[in-house]
């Protein structure tokens, strides 16, 4: 196969993703832009329009100078034919604000009223003209002449002459003749800036109103896009409370969302579907939400880069909440809104933090550091950009919306990415636990089958030490027994009689004990088919002389279930703790075979009573009931009586069980 010559580099999927979604952010900001034209330009109060060409949807901005009239609300009838002309203090060039303006050597503040007017010359093929009047602080009022067509707040000489208000109108311009008298009213007494911040756009009607739509419509959608995200991220927290990252970002996309839909950015959007909200209420919600949000990002930060970001600054946000709620409770004016100004400048100091922890995380190389560094540099270019806007100094769109859309979409690849890895990880974890319990299951099946084969070893051991004592040694202590009473008997008379038969009387006992042994060891009645829980029974009732009753209930006349053996070892144990420990008078042993292919062994005395669970020191031979039930997988209890005495319970397994049987009787 040949090397491909022009090798194309492959992006990851995320990457992929990311890149479309910027060039879709960025066409729906290029279709954001006011497509105004800032020519022709007012001079000295007056803008020809009459060699406009007004089709096509083209839009003007009425840019330029216009009388300026400071200290003074005027209305029309001030200038109408006849009066005098009031005063004027000169020209303004708007858009602009008037703090900082000089009049006379003289420089205004921030606060007061002012008058503006500005005559159009238009074309007599012209008919109707609507007007765009946009962010205003803080009150105004609009006619065109002398008719009043735009009114926002009340315009007045104090704080508290004044309603604030800030709205986009839309106003139609009544045509009579050639031109067009505008004058308008502006006052300011609650916000840190007063004067025109935006540019008055002038069109057919259509045009401003189809601008309107499409800015409204490009707020909705980024509003409903940072809207899905914080519900998912929140609903996502509710499964999972032990992770609070999601918390914080579905928190912080609600904020997000709160101050785009009321504030100017998105051309205060939410008129469109709370009509009746009031202006000023709109404004405190967005403040609000704009000072939450920056403690609730700050802390998702932290969160997911627990080591990178540091903890004070966290302190510093909430204080700024607590102080903006003072401003907003007891000075809800002028010292409120240059609080916000602070904010806004700290923002660029966070925002520069920011980059420089992320990119800390991004040379560490921590999970999704370099998506969040691409989003953060996004909006900090945005953040850049729309002051500059706000104030003029560049002709440009405001990018808050998109940037921040695209910032918490970064925040959100990468929550994705880390839940990504953790699900990975716990994959990788969950095969790695699965194949051990199956190394650990497989083990524990050879662990029981040698404890079986050892236990199946010790039994032929046991049985072969049986016969070795009963063929051998047993014989043999026989053999010298008889050889010792017959040399007894022949030397009766004789000093030595009498020592004969003690030795012939010891050799005897000595006998019955070898033979005691052996049976213990292994039966003799035991044969193929394996022990005999009535010999057994029988030979604890000679031996101790204790009542031994046995009762089997079994289909089979011989039984042949593989794990005879063990319950005769436990029913042994059993037996020999109720004679030497339990002082009992009567023991019963009983082996049923239950129709649900289990055989039980129960071993009962009158004794003093004892239990001991598996977990309880019950001695050495409870423990080594206890075992050989796990080897046959079979289930033990030692339980006392309510009718006093212990209680020994053993169930296993029966494959040889006949479920149509007949029950035995007592033997």
């Amino acid at each position: 196969m040949k090397e491909n010559i022009f090798p194309i580099p492959k992006l990851k999927h995320y990457k992929v993703v990311y890149f479309l979604i910027v060039m879709l952010v960025l066409g729906l900001t290029g279709c954001a832009v006011d497509r105004s034209e800032t020519k022709p330009y007012a001079e000295r109060g007056v803008i020809d329009l009459r060699r406009q060409d007004f089709s096509e949807g083209r839009i003007f901005a009425l840019n330029g100078e216009w009388e300026f009239y400071w200290d003074r609300l005027l209305t029309p009838d001030k200038f109408s034919s006849g009066s005098k002309l009031p005063e004027m203090s000169g020209f303004f060039t708007l858009p602009g604000t008037w703090r900082g303006h000089s009049i006379d050597g003289e420089r205004l503040g921030s606060t007061g009223q002012a008058t503006y007017r500005l005559r159009l010359l238009t074309d007599q093929s012209v008919d109707r003209l609507t007007l765009r009047i946009f962010d205003i602080h803080e009150a105004y009022k609009l006619w065109a002449n002398g008719e009043l067509i735009a009114q926002s707040g009340m315009p007045g000489k104090s704080a508290e002459t004044e309603t604030p208000a800030r709205t986009l109108k839309l106003a139609e311009v009544p045509l009579q003749g050639q031109s067009i008298d505008l004058i308008l009213q502006v006052s300011n007494y609650h916000f840190r800036r007063g004067g025109i911040g935006e540019p008055i756009l002038i069109a057919r009607p259509g045009p401003l109103e189809a601008l309107q739509t499409r800015d409204w419509a490009i707020s909705l959608f980024f509003a409903g896009c940072m809207l899905v995200m914080g519900v998912y991220h929140l609903v996502l927290y509710l499964w999972r409370k032990r992770d609070v990252a999601p918390l914080y970002f579905g928190l912080y996309c609600l904020l997000v969302v709160g101050y785009s839909v009321t504030s100017n950015s998105s051309r205060w959007v939410i008129s469109l579907l709370l009509p009746g909200w009031n202006s000023v209420s709109m404004e405190i919600f967005s403040l609000t939400c704009f000072v939450c949000w920056a403690s609730l990002l700050y802390r998702f930060l932290k969160t997911i880069y627990p080591n990178e970001f540091h903890t004070f600054p966290v302190y510093l946000l909430d204080a700024r909440i607590a102080i903006f709620s003072v401003f907003l409770i007891f000075a809800p004016g002028l010292p409120l809104y240059w609080f916000i100004a602070v904010c806004l400048l700290q923002t660029f100091l966070y925002a520069a933090y920011y980059l420089h922890r992320v990119s800390l995380c991004v040379k560490r190389k921590r999970t999704g550091a370099r998506i969040l560094l691409t989003g953060l540099i996004i909006q900090f270019v945005a953040g850049i950009n729309d002051p500059l806007v706000h104030m003029g100094i560049i002709k440009s769109v405001y990018l808050v919306e998109p940037a921040v859309c695209l910032f918490i979409l970064s925040q959100s690849l990468v929550l994705s990415k880390l839940f990504s890895n953790a699900f990975s990880s716990v994959e990788r974890l969950s095969v790695e636990l699965e194949q051990k319990n199956q190394s650990l299951h497989e083990e524990m099946e050879e662990r029981n089958r040698l404890e079986k084969k050892i236990v199946s070893i010790s039994e032929e051991e046991r049985r072969q030490l049986s016969h070795e004592l009963h063929d051998s040694l047993c014989q043999q202590l026989t053999g010298a027994r008889l050889r010792a009473t017959a040399m007894s008997h022949r030397h009766v008379k004789d000093k030595d009689g009498p020592e004969l038969a003690e030795l012939a009387e010891i050799l005897k006992t000595s006998t019955r004990e070898a033979y005691k042994i052996a049976r213990g060891l292994w039966p003799v009645e035991h044969g193929n088919s394996g022990p005999s829980l009535e010999a057994l029974v029988r030979s604890i009732a000679k031996t101790t002389g204790i009542r031994v009753t046995f009762n089997q209930n079994c289909p089979c006349d011989e039984c042949m279930n593989e794990n005879i053996t063990a319950l005769y070892r436990i029913a042994q144990e059993a037996l020999t703790n109720a004679a030497k420990h339990a002082e009992a008078k009567n023991i019963h042993v009983q082996l049923n075979c239950c129709k649900a292919s289990r055989i039980a062994l129960t071993v009962s005395d009158d004794g003093v009573g004892r239990s001991a669970s598996k977990n309880e020191d019950g001695g050495l031979g409870t423990s080594i009931m206890y075992h050989r039930a796990k080897v046959i997988g079979a289930q033990l209890t030692i339980e006392k009586s309510p009718l006093g005495g212990t209680v020994v319970r053993c169930i296993a397994t029966c494959v040889k069980s006949n479920k149509n049987f007949e029950v035995g009787n007592d033997r």
